[in-house]
């Protein structure tokens, strides 16, 4: 009897994990000159990381300053960093001038009517938010929010994605994590 339960309990986790688990989404939206903008042609040089952002989040702004360093150090060796705004009609003239007095070289793209965020598990008034996406279209990690230092993990999930080892993870001298043993009797 114990074991069922337990088995019926682990299989409802997992459900819920499923049911819970981002999957990809290709999508086309405008960049700041109107071209349209599809991710799938970045997804072919490697992984994407897309951070939804807007002109009156503070921390979005300090996010973007972070990733523009990211984004210079790895974009050479395939990865892609897309800002994807999201203020409203009345805010986007702004942005363009904001990008571009910041000497920002990132990809910005504009997504007005909050889709893609949405499509993502993120909410417009829940920002910053980022999703790191495998060039396999694979969601590897998902942020919420954004503090100064956050930018080291989002960098070792980057280099990871790429196939790298940053510093600061251990080589392959440490063991895989295992579960612990469940006594089922």
């Amino acid at each position: 009897m114990k074991k069922t339960i337990l088995l019926t309990f682990l299989i409802l986790i997992a459900m819920t994990g499923l049911l819970n688990a981002q999957i990809y989404y290709d999508f086309t939206l405008p960049d700041l000159e109107n071209n349209d903008i599809k991710l799938s042609t970045y997804l072919e040089k490697g992984p994407v990381l897309m951070g939804f952002w807007a002109l009156w989040c503070t921390p979005c702004k300090e996010e973007l300053k972070k990733l523009q360093v990211i984004y210079d150090k790895y974009k050479d060796k395939g990865f892609t960093y897309i800002a994807i705004n999201q203020d409203n009609q009345k805010s986007i003239s702004k942005v363009k001038s904001y990008i571009t007095s910041q000497d920002y070289s990132f990809v910005v793209l504009l997504d007005i009517d909050k889709k893609v965020i949405e499509a993502y598990g993120g909410k417009p008034d829940e920002i910053p938010y980022s999703v790191l996406i495998s060039k396999d279209k694979e969601i590897l990690a998902t942020h919420l929010g954004f503090k100064t230092g956050d930018e080291s993990k989002i960098e070792a999930e980057i280099t990871s994605a790429l196939g790298e080892s940053t510093e600061c993870e251990p080589k392959s001298e440490t063991k895989p994590e295992t579960q612990p043993d469940i006594n089922l009797d």
